[in-house]
């Protein structure tokens, strides 16, 4: 049975036609029409944003009567979600939040106003490498005091591409606070491959919860309860199939993607999940071709499917060349997605078709669909259909030299500990509780990651209690924590051998980089878990291979669970870099590292009134 789709749901267009191009820019009234513009060389302008945070809900009351009636969803201020009444932190009232499309070149300036009750914040724009603009990376107490009231992003936008933006405090950006952050180019070397690259084209997906992202931690860490997914959202809509009504529609709105049939349009795909949820994405009938991702261009790869993990982004292009009518753009969650059966779809939608849902089935399907699929989960790419980040090749040439400066092992690990955080070893120790009461800590190297009172970017000659890359730790009975640095000096190549060791569960991490991107040179699975040792050995024996010709280069990378991924850099942008798992519970209990890259007198000044903080302990 399909369902109408409400034509007031259908966003309005104006259509710019491309100088010099048949490329097509296409706006959403409501976007600053100063900023989303063709790029030319020499038109740099100041762009400025306001984004208020605070506490919000799902279904408030200026959703009227969504979702029983469907205009209403469109309503000022409405946030559907998928029809589930809950609390959530949103910016400007929008999930996702504002999008911010600008030009290379173009002055960002964010103004965030704290609005939230009892809570700090902090913004952090993945992807964008912040050269001499270290001080607004956006991570608190590494570059900047969280934000209690006010605080101005003020930036260049000089990291081209797909990014987005998102907070760096707490459980927020499952929460809610996150947005689209694309930085266009006045000359696009894949300008011949499409025709249009519209704002409406960025889809933003997201795995999400029927209850707080807060009340999920404490309940998982503190009691007995699961961290799995309810569901998934794509540019925050989307249809709770778990609680259909009498007649087995879902009146919520689904996003819906326009194209003019004969045309080919550029897809922007970014996944702002913080859960363990690996999505896999296809549409039906079509075939994707990804031209780039984490916003650096690749070699053109045609397939049938993609896998995304937290932090990453990927540009395709679609060509509308299949008969006119209505097909399902799927997405189905993996691991902590599979135990709720999350799936959601969005419209593809051909002008001219009727304004319907697609007649096929939308069901959940753990499985890839049939043909090839890049990026796949915990794999090595063994399968001739299956195609890594190691086996995609960089557009830009480049040969990497064999010998690189510093060499740095992480074993990325759930450990069966006394964490001082969740447990009492004097009165609940871990092997001191029943099976379902422990819960395993998330670490790096066993080091769970501790920040300082100040941030030591703005703030260096503050005391602070670090530890470095093959020292000893402090520690707590097992319970080691500290503030986890590599230090790196100005101008090193670097390599990091990411290992997941995976001796408990079936996990997967994604890792990300702040400040830098890098090569993907060797990605493999060994088995259901190993060790930094054995990795060590095989490496030293030879058995580990690492490409250096035209690797690719991302910000964010999965490691597959059991086995390793090696990636490469130049250490050329100084500063304090945060490194980290990009699921939001694991960070947050310190499955984190910070990159100190060169010295104090390398960084640009601190400007001028910059913020600062610490501890309070006066003598008694």
């Amino acid at each position: 049975m399909t369902s109408t789709i409400q034509a007031g749901g259908w966003a309005s267009l104006k259509l710019f036609q491309s100088v010099g191009s048949l490329v097509l820019l296409l706006l959403t009234p409501g976007l600053c029409d100063d900023c989303v513009r063709e790029c030319h060389y020499g038109d740099y302008r100041i762009c400025t944003y306001q984004f208020h945070v605070q506490e919000y809900h799902t279904l408030s009351r200026a959703c009227y009567q969504c979702p029983d009636k469907a205009a209403d969803c469109y309503r000022q201020d409405c946030i559907p979600a998928d029809g589930v009444a809950r609390p959530l932190l949103a910016v400007n009232r929008q999930l996702p939040g504002p999008a911010i499309q600008v030009c290379e070149g173009d002055r960002v300036v964010v103004d965030v106003f704290n609005d939230q009750l009892s809570d700090t914040e902090t913004i952090h724009w993945h992807g964008h490498h912040m050269r001499r603009f270290q001080y607004y990376d956006g991570v608190p107490f590494i570059t900047q005091c969280p934000i209690q009231k006010f605080f101005r992003y003020d930036f260049l936008a000089t990291t081209p591409g797909t990014h987005w933006w998102h907070s760096h405090t707490g459980v927020h950006r499952a929460e809610g606070v996150f947005g689209a952050f694309v930085v266009r180019q006045t000359q696009d070397l894949y300008l011949d491959t499409y025709d249009v690259d519209s704002p409406d084209h960025v889809l933003v997906l997201q795995d999400w919860l029927h209850k707080s992202a807060l009340d999920k931690f404490s309940g998982r860490h503190h009691h007995t309860q699961d961290d799995f997914a309810s569901a998934i959202l794509i540019n925050g809509k989307g249809r709770n199939y778990t609680n259909q009504d009498e007649d087995g529609e879902v009146t919520t709105p689904l996003e819906v993607v326009t194209v003019t049939p004969g045309l080919r349009y550029r897809l922007r795909l970014i996944y702002a999940g913080g859960l363990n949820c690996p999505l896999v994405v296809s549409v039906d009938d079509h075939r994707l071709t990804i031209i780039a991702t984490d916003g650096q261009n690749i070699v053109p790869v045609t397939t049938d499917s993609l896998v995304m993990y937290s932090g990453e982004r990927f540009d395709v292009v679609l060509e509308a060349f299949q008969l006119v009518d209505n097909y399902w753009i799927r997405v189905n969650g993996l691991i902590d997605c599979e135990q709720n059966q999350c799936v959601q779809g969005a419209v593809l939608h051909y002008e001219g078709a009727p304004e319907r849902y697609p007649t096929s089935p939308l069901f959940y399907n753990p499985n890839y669909p049939p043909g090839a699929v890049v990026n796949p989960l915990n794999s090595g790419g063994a399968s001739v259909e299956e195609m890594t980040m190691v086996e995609l090749d960089a557009l830009n040439p480049s040969i990497l030299r064999e010998e690189v400066d510093r060499q740095f092992f992480l074993a990325f690990n759930f450990n069966q500990i006394n964490n001082t955080l969740l447990y009492n070893p004097g009165f609940y120790p871990y092997n001191g509780v029943s099976d379902e009461w422990q819960i395993n800590t998330p670490q790096i190297n066993h080091i769970s990651f501790m920040s300082p009172s100040s941030p030591p970017l703005s703030q260096p000659l503050d005391q602070q209690a670090f530890c470095c890359y093959d020292q000893e730790p402090p520690c707590d009975g097992d319970y080691c924590s500290c503030t986890y640095v590599l230090e790196v000096a100005l101008g090193e190549t670097v390599e990091m051998v990411l290992v997941d060791e995976g001796t408990i569960g079936d996990e997967n991490h994604p890792f990300h980089l702040h400040g830098y991107n890098f090569h993907v040179v060797a990605m493999e699975r060994l088995g259901s878990e190993t060790t930094v040792e054995e990795v060590k050995a095989l490496d030293a024996a030879g058995g580990i291979r690492r490409k250096l010709k035209n690797a690719v280069k991302k910000d964010t990378v999965t490691i597959p669970d059991g086995g390793y991924t090696i990636v490469r850099f130049t250490a050329d942008n100084p500063g304090w870099w945060l490194m980290h798992c990009h699921l939001n519970f694991h960070s947050e209990l310190g499955m984190v590292a910070v990159l100190h890259v060169g010295q104090t007198s390398d960084l640009p000044p601190v400007p001028q009134g910059f913020p600062k903080c610490g501890n309070f302990a006066p003598d008694l």
